[in-house]
């Protein structure tokens, strides 16, 4: 493991630049859905970036609600699309956040990494983030944010 030299706490650089990738390709993954949004719903950018403040789940169900609203023409991308991509973006919620409410912990080969531990009946189990998972994560996220670009220009 290599220390970062300007920290005494023990963190691998390597890492913690995935678990730093893993976040923003997260931000960027929302940020073309709030696009979606505000192709289908205009000024939801501008709702979204002054308004009341919106956790991924209000993104989502902003998602949702454009989606069954009767009144949103689909000419250029379609609902099923739509609900597919929606969809998508819970799950990956639910693991990004998995991912961001982890705690440090010293794994069984000594290495430093995360650990999510979860509530009673929540989506996902207890878990650890080695490297390969943070990687496999980082690859789930950039998949999904390709295939809602794909949508998002679509609808441009």
């Amino acid at each position: 493991m290599t220390l970062h030299s300007s920290t005494r706490v023990p963190v691998d650089d390597t890492y913690a630049a995935l678990a730093g990738k893993a976040i923003y390709v997260f931000a960027y993954y929302e940020w073309t859905i709030i696009y979606i949004i505000d192709y289908l719903q205009a000024g939801f950018v501008h709702r979204y970036s002054r308004g009341k403040p919106m956790m991924s789940g209000n993104v989502k169900q902003e998602l949702q609600n454009t989606i069954d609203n009767p009144a949103v023409s689909f000419s250029k991308v379609s609902k099923t699309e739509l609900q597919a991509c929606c969809d998508e973006f819970e799950r990956l919620i639910t693991k990004r956040n998995a991912l961001i409410h982890a705690h440090p912990c010293t794994d069984s080969d000594g290495f430093q990494i995360l650990a999510y531990q979860t509530k009673v009946n929540k989506p996902l189990p207890d878990m650890k983030w080695p490297q390969t998972e943070v990687e496999a994560i980082i690859k789930e996220f950039d998949t999904a944010a390709c295939s809602a670009a794909v949508l998002l220009d679509r609808l441009r």
